[in-house]
């Protein structure tokens, strides 16, 4: 349904076009955790073992879902500088507990504190997620639902307030989304699928132009020419979001929109 052969020459594409791209195995665990494959409450959490293990410790697993609800993805990704892909930020226990990155928030007032004796680290470090699997049942009830991904629309969501995520935390300035960008972006396929038509302002309304400009996206011309649906699936640009987190690939009528329903990936 998803996965298809990829040759030497996509491969040497993924390397040269500036993303970092999953390896066999680590999309081989991806795709296990895409439905129907895998449950709703369990596509996009993060689960963190390195230094937690290092310590002695459960890991740490930090579910999408739940800070989605409340703030929209600019927040983290560009006011508390988390890296949009895995490994880029380099949080440990001594800057969060300073007042960084997820210290930001988790101190006590605002979510639950990580910086005294009472930061109950159960809440954060899991043996297993079946409180949280709860959580998210109890959750997703009466939002829009989807059949792929976490099970729910979360567009249609944010369009009909069912969820009203905070866009700002530092009170910052941001830039007004341009008027030239407003016409949704007309990309053609060589493969027997549809058009896409990509919209700036949808993703503009829980994103910024950081968030993708320049790691994810060059901007400069003929700067995405190993845009693939190779190197896409194997989490280069809009992979990046759409194999973790957003929606997944396989949910193809999602950005193909008058594709064939005969056709399959």
């Amino acid at each position: 349904m998803l996965l298809r052969a990829v040759s030497v020459c996509a491969l040497v594409l993924l390397v040269s076009s500036g993303g970092s791209a999953m390896d066999r195995s680590e999309l081989a665990a991806v795709l296990k955790t895409i439905p129907p494959n895998g449950p709703f409450a369990k596509f996009g959490n993060v689960t963190m073992r390195t230094r937690a293990k290092q310590a002695g410790m459960a890991p740490v697993v930090f579910p999408h879902w739940a800070h989605r609800k409340n703030y929209t993805c600019r927040v983290c990704h560009l006011e508390l500088n988390f890296g949009m892909k895995r490994g880029d930020t380099g949080i440990t226990r001594a800057l969060y507990t300073k007042g960084k990155f997820c210290g930001v928030c988790h101190n006590g007032t605002v979510a639950f504190g990580v910086q005294n004796a009472d930061r109950q680290c159960h809440r954060c470090h899991m043996e297993n997620t079946k409180e949280l699997d709860k959580r998210f049942e109890e959750f997703a009830e009466g939002l829009p639902m989807a059949s792929f991904g976490n099970g729910i629309d979360w567009a249609a969501a944010y369009r009909d307030g069912s969820i009203r995520p905070t866009n700002s935390i530092n009170t910052e300035i941001t830039i007004p989304f341009p008027e030239k960008l407003k016409k949704p972006l007309k990309l053609g396929t060589a493969s027997p699928r549809s058009d896409v038509s990509f919209s700036h302002e949808e993703h503009f309304a829980e994103l910024d132009c950081s968030s993708c400009h320049p790691d994810i996206f060059n901007i400069k011309v003929k700067s995405t020419a190993a845009f693939t649906m190779d190197t896409n699936i194997y989490g280069n640009f809009c992979g990046a979001c759409h194999m973790l987190v957003a929606f997944p690939m396989n949910d193809c009528k999602r950005c193909h929109k008058g594709m064939n329903s005969n056709f399959s990936m």
